[in-house]
């Protein structure tokens, strides 16, 4: 299978993903954009109670991926997907009708259980439409268009900011519970991919008694970090800690959406092999670590100078993203056993998902509560994250050689 960075995907089922994962994506970029500031101004619940809910569906959603990633071994992951997403626009259409907080965590909560589903089957179908070979171009694929799905949205959803209206928060949100359809009616267009585990089979666990898998499961958690000092770290960092001007955020992110949409698919070429994945695991996390140090650079010194090393640290931080990502894809993908990738993904999704939850707390105590010190203990520790998974990669290689 051959996939052209900028050209539409010869194989069809490589196209329907693709399309799929788009219009679901301009919905995530909507609804990001605009729904903290929807249930804090227009439902009129407190931005505690907002990061309390939101927390709490974060845990809990988070251990659905395990279950997830058994059932797509033993129903075919294009059915349960379209389930998955079919439900999730139904929830969504539920946020216009929120006026209580207890109502805001339990749809939050739903809405999050049915996302871990969608994460776990997402990856087990890539698994099964690409095989060995392709798998990793095609989540690059994926990947890329995820950035300009997000990207689109966001700009849309400005439009409503700009106005400031229910009708136009609402309108949002029903445009979001929409794109889940439209996502649905294109996975349906997937190929039926068989259950590779028997109905009858007793569950085995195997993907948690993998001491390895579930060490580079935990690992990956510490390195997805980095995605949350974009989202939470940097603009607080930036508004707080630098000279630098509040709209300077928004540049600093257009590098980082540009770059990845520009490189991700360049960068998987070629690393198909399991440990060169663990070499490039190990090179982002080098890139993100100087990324950390430039950041740190940026307070205490004049606009300008924050300013470019805010730049020059983004491009580091988003090398480090694309290679990172690229090696993290092909540990996931490489360390499973083939018969159970949907028990495997679910899990390795699970070390994402505990960044998300766990994640801002812990960057904004890093990055923000110990300011420049805590920027270079970042460093430090994605440094060891890197050398750790590098070695965990190897020893399983040999291990599986002898």
């Amino acid at each position: 299978m051959q996939l052209r960075l900028g050209a539409i995907p010869a194989d069809s089922a490589v196209r329907a993903l693709g399309l799929s994962t788009f219009i679901n994506t301009i919905g995530n970029g909507l609804f990001m954009t605009i729904d903290v500031i929807y249930f804090t101004t227009i439902v009129g619940l407190s931005p505690a109670h907002v990061a309390l809910g939101l927390t709490i569906a974060g845990g809990i959603g988070v251990l659905a991926n395990i279950p997830a990633g058994h059932l797509s071994d033993r129903i075919s992951p294009r059915e349960l997907a379209v389930l998955a997403v079919c439900l999730q626009g139904l929830i969504t259409g539920l946020f216009i009708i929120v006026h209580t907080f207890l109502f805001f965590v339990l749809l939050n909560v739903v809405a999050a259980i049915l996302d871990g589903f969608t994460r776990a089957t997402r990856m087990t179908i890539i698994s099964r439409i690409g095989g060995v070979d392709s798998r990793l171009m095609i989540r690059a694929y994926t990947r890329t268009i995820t950035n300009l799905g997000i990207a689109l949205g966001t700009v849309c959803a400005g439009f409503a900011l700009a106005h400031n209206t229910k009708f136009g928060y609402q309108s949002l949100l029903l445009a979001d519970a929409a794109t889940f359809l439209g996502c649905a009616f294109f996975l349906r267009k997937l190929p039926y991919f068989a259950p590779t585990v028997a109905g009858g089979e007793p569950l085995s666990f195997l993907a948690l008694k993998d001491q390895r898998y579930v060490a580079a499961t935990l690992l990956n958690a510490v390195m997805s970090l980095h995605f949350i000092l974009q989202t939470v770290a940097i603009p607080l960092w930036v508004v707080r800690e630098t000279h630098a001007p509040r709209w300077w955020v928004s540049i600093i992110m257009l590098v980082n959406t540009i770059g990845v949409i520009a490189f991700q698919m360049r960068a998987s070429r070629g690393s198909d092999d399991l440990v060169s994945g663990a070499r490039l695991f190990r090179k982002a996390t080098i890139a993100i670590s100087i990324a950390c140090i430039l950041y740190s650079f940026s307070k205490g010194v004049n606009t300008v100078t924050a300013c470019l090393l805010l730049i020059v640290a983004m491009f580091f931080h988003v090398y480090g993203e694309v290679l990172g990502s690229i090696g993290s894809w092909s540990i996931g993908f490489g360390m499973a056993q083939e018969k159970y990738q949907g028990q495997y993904q679910g899990i390795y999704s699970l070390g994402i998902g505990l960044s998300d939850t766990f994640g801002p707390a812990i960057v904004i105590y890093f990055a923000i509560t110990l300011g420049r010190i805590g920027w270079l203990y970042l460093a430090v520790i994605f440094l060891i994250t890197g050398v750790a998974m590098n070695r965990l990669v190897q020893n399983n290689h040999a291990k599986r050689v002898d």
